[in-house]
């Protein structure tokens, strides 16, 4: 007899094997379209936090005063941030539109444990 098709069983051999190497490479690559931005955010947050205790050590009146609010806007023109665009602003990533210029960190100085710096305000 000569055969001039595919078989039921074989299309469905073929179609089953193409769809596992679907899901493998859809399962491998999800990462790619995960959204990131509170992912971001925290990150540059952290950023934000870790030059603030940079700029607090330069402050002589921390010691004395144990404690400092500045703001975001301040690092910046201190020269421990680097702005996000040519106006000086640093860019929230959660939405792209605002900024975080005027986001307050307190420092604060502690003999023996040092330098810290956290938010005290989220916008």
């Amino acid at each position: 007899m000569n055969k001039k098709g595919y078989t039921v069983i074989e299309l469905i051999v073929v179609i089953a094997i193409f769809g596992l190497i679907t899901a493998i490479t859809i399962g491998a690559t999800s990462y790619a379209f995960k959204d990131n931005t509170e992912e971001y955010y925290k990150s540059k947050i952290s950023d934000i936090e870790s030059n603030a205790r940079r700029y607090g050590s330069t402050l002589e009146e921390l010691k004395t005063e144990n404690s400092k609010v500045i703001t975001v806007k301040e690092l910046v023109d201190a020269g421990y941030l680097s702005p996000d665009n040519d106006k000086g602003d640093i860019i929230d990533p959660r939405n792209q539109k605002s900024t975080l210029n005027s986001l307050k960190i307190k420092i604060t100085y502690e003999e023996g444990d040092g330098y810290k710096a956290s938010i005290i305000d989220e916008e």
